[in-house]
């Protein structure tokens, strides 16, 4: 697979969004709020930045946690479903205490447009035959096959910060969401 091209300080901010839904997010926890503002298409990253406040370390910081996480995320949007091993073997460690080990993991998708999809989890005993099951790192995910199209290019993480831990899931392929709800016209 061909390696994500790297992200400068110097490209406009619309153009690093529409490349790398994931960039957003991101952005958005540095307190660059121009994701989606009318001016991203014409600001840069750097200008950006500076406009907010921020100093030229800051802006290294963010450009360097953006390069990370485009190359985390390269051929997640071929897949449907991804799951990260941090994921898996939280969904392991979970499952044994429901007494699942041998279950799947259903992921079910909702909403859409301006707010994005909200997602569920639940643990289940048997897979539908109106479900398509995905498998990674030894955990068996099931989706309902009318959401297949819907969910492409999501990948499952587990994460743990100051503010807690959780599942964290994140559509790289959306098509319903224009990034940040700012400004939207949909």
């Amino acid at each position: 697979m061909k390696s994500q091209e790297t992200i400068t300080k110097d490209m406009t901010i619309g153009e690093v969004v529409n490349k790398h839904p994931e960039s957003a997010s991101i952005m958005l926890s540095y307190g660059l709020h121009c994701v989606g503002c009318a001016v991203n298409p014409f600001e840069t990253i750097e200008m950006g930045a500076m406009g907010h406040g921020m100093d030229e370390k800051t802006v290294e910081n963010l450009v360097s946690d953006i390069n990370k996480a485009v190359k985390e995320n390269e051929g997640v949007s071929t897949k449907v479903v991804t799951i990260t091993e941090n994921a898996a073997k939280k969904f392991k460690e979970f499952a044994k205490e429901e007494n699942k080990e041998n279950g799947f993991v259903r992921l079910t998708a909702f909403g859409g447009g301006c707010s994005g999809l909200q997602y569920s989890l639940d643990f289940i005993d048997n897979a539908l035959e109106t479900d398509e099951v995905f498998e990674e790192h030894g955990i068996k995910i099931v989706v309902d096959k009318g959401l297949v199209d819907h969910i492409k290019g999501t990948k499952i993480d587990f994460v743990e910060n100051e503010k807690g831990s959780g599942f964290k899931i994140d559509q790289y392929a959306a098509k319903e969401s224009c990034g940040t709800g700012c400004g939207c016209s949909e």
